[in-house]
């Protein structure tokens, strides 16, 4: 049996049982105390201001018109982007998608809530790991540094996958750890990573299977454990596996003939081992994530360290320890050799990223006297002040500085704040200023959302242009968009768009399309389209305006901006 946190302090010199049960006691006292307000603070943090970006491009308009063509068309099977079968990913997300359609309309909070939502079952799954491996103390600590982490509140608050993959691989991880190092008897924690994996498989396929797998097996190999290996290996859990995700797989495949090829075949073998996507990034493409993503805290990172070396019998169990250095190493080695990289792929290495640094945080607050300044949250902040308050006006895509500093003022001045807590060490204690740094830090990523706004509505979003394509568009008018696909149009519009010398991502269904004919034109055919008796709205990249020029001189000039050009051939 596995060495418990409290039972891993009986191994350190001067160990006192009575005081240890008593530090105990009050660290559950504790927990329980700050537990449920905490977990309302991270609802509210996460929930907050969640509609008031627009969607992005491209990937939050393409995960909003999915689900909503899923409503549309009542196929909760075969998905469809744009009028065709998009067999890229499983179906897991748009499900939770279209049910938060159905719930709150067709919005940008209803777009996001299924990822918010997600997000903090993935905070609340953390402090679960936490307080397991070391105690309810490090749980918690856990938990407010991932909450509210850059990374994580960013990736858990947009319209993408990464973040469901990433809870259900906790799911599907976690609890097998518990089982095969007999921190838990009974097979329940087992099946319920079989169930976990299995919901990983249909929230982006077969790393659902993968990266339990290997994670666990690299983790019995480094800890001379695999004569485990075979108690992970269950009939009943391959019988609970199959039973959730098969049904999706084999209704796919009887809808679409070429499913197993494309799915398993070219969208995963292919994309991790080619170019295909054309994602290629350097080996080293995700450290500066991992580092930046785990801003502000990282301010922290050297006293947690430090406090972490000096005791390091008392950090985690050697088993616990690998393990989560296990799960960390085998993704980021994982995607580190991949030819395709996206910034949202290492989404499921911060969990256990927050639970070292938390079980360190932790450390750092016992050891903590507050003889030596904390100066350095003062130091980062201020930098991430100035970023704020500066930066957005002085990038390609441009914001008035008069109208962006009044903006930015309050998250600027709340990170500020935050900085200057640990100055208060010796007065406040080590915890409360991570407590209070939870709260600013919660407070300060709230804030940032007006501002982000402002900034990004202007040259990531086509929610402006597609407002002027509403108020224009009568019933019988045609969209197109000319080599281009700004995928959140069709949502905005609730319109399918003809696509002119465009196919991209969705050459599989485009192919496959009885009406290809109608919907995917080349520059002859849509000539004749804009010259025929049809009213015509035509979306341009930024870029157009000579193309338009050359090739549509008759045209009327409806929009121009960052986000793309808008023209009709006739009012």
């Amino acid at each position: 049996m596995v060495r418990g946190w409290s039972e891993r302090k009986a191994t350190v010199t001067g160990y006192n049982r009575a005081h240890d049960a008593a530090e105990t006691a009050r660290d559950r006292r504790m927990s329980r105390r700050l537990l449920l307000p905490f977990f309302l603070a991270v609802a509210i943090l996460y929930y907050a201001a969640l509609g008031v970006i627009p969607l992005l491009e491209p990937d939050e308009g393409r995960y909003a018109e999915i689900p909503r063509e899923m409503l549309a068309g009542g196929d909760f099977v075969t998905p469809h982007l744009n009028g065709v079968v998009y067999l890229e990913k499983p179906p897991l997300f748009y499900w939770g998608n279209a049910l938060s359609f159905s719930v709150f309309g067709q919005t940008e909070f209803a777009a996001r809530f299924f990822t918010a939502t997600v997000s903090i079952a993935g905070v609340l799954l953390t402090y679960w790991m936490g307080a397991i491996l070391a105690g309810p103390r490090t749980g918690l600590f856990s938990a407010m540094i991932l909450s509210t982490s850059l990374y994580y509140y960013v990736i858990g608050r947009i319209n993408t996958l990464d973040m469901t993959l990433a809870v259900t691989l906790l799911l599907a991880i976690f609890p097998a750890y518990l089982h095969l190092s007999g921190r838990r008897a009974g097979r329940g924690f087992l099946y319920l990573s079989y169930a976990g994996s299995a919901l990983a498989f249909l929230a982006k396929g077969l790393i659902g299977c993968v990266f339990p797998a290997g994670i666990l097996l690299l983790w019995s190999l480094f800890s001379r454990r695999w004569r485990e290996i075979p108690r992970a290996l269950s009939p009943v859990g391959f019988a609970l596996f199959l039973a959730i995700a098969l049904p999706w797989v084999i209704l796919v495949q009887r809808a679409n003939p070429d499913f197993l090829w494309f799915f398993f075949i070219h969208e995963q073998f292919l994309r991790y081992a080619t170019k295909i996507h054309h994602r290629y990034q350097p080996f080293w493409f995700f450290l500066p994530v991992l580092a930046g993503g785990m801003l502000p805290w990282l301010a922290f990172v050297r006293r947690a360290v430090l406090a972490a070396r000096q005791s390091a019998e008392e950090w985690f169990a050697r088993d616990d320890r690998t393990f989560l250095l296990c799960w960390i190493l085998f993704i980021l080695l994982f995607f580190s050799f991949s030819d395709s990289k996206l910034v949202t792929y290492v989404a499921p290495v911060f969990p256990p990223m927050a639970i070292l640094f938390g079980r360190a945080l932790e450390m750092w607050v016992d050891r903590e006297d507050g003889s030596v300044r904390c100066r350095t949250p003062l130091a980062l902040a201020a930098v991430l002040a100035a970023g704020v308050l500066f930066f957005p006006p002085f990038t390609r895509h441009k914001v008035e500085l008069s109208l962006w500093v009044p903006m930015a003022l309050l998250p600027a001045s709340l990170i500020l704040l935050w900085g200057a807590v640990p100055l208060f060490l010796r007065r406040l204690s080590a915890e409360r200023v991570v407590h209070l740094s939870f709260l600013f830090l919660a407070l300060f990523l709230i804030s940032l959302n007006r501002p982000a706004a402002a900034y990004l509505e202007n040259y990531k979003s086509v929610k402006q242009l597609a407002a002027v394509l509403n108020s224009s568009l009568r019933e019988g008018d045609v969209i197109a968009q000319y080599h281009t696909y700004r995928q959140a149009i069709p949502f905005y519009t609730k319109r399918r768009c003809v696509l002119v010398d465009e196919v991209g991502e969705l050459a599989f269904g485009a192919d496959r399309a009885a009406d290809r004919s109608r919907w995917f034109l080349d520059d002859k055919e849509f000539a004749a389209l804009w010259n025929s008796g049809k009213r015509v709205f035509c979306v341009f990249p930024r870029d157009g305006m000579q193309a338009i020029r050359e090739k549509f001189p008759v045209h009327r000039l409806l929009y121009r901006s960052d986000e793309g050009i808008l023209i009709v051939n006739r009012l």
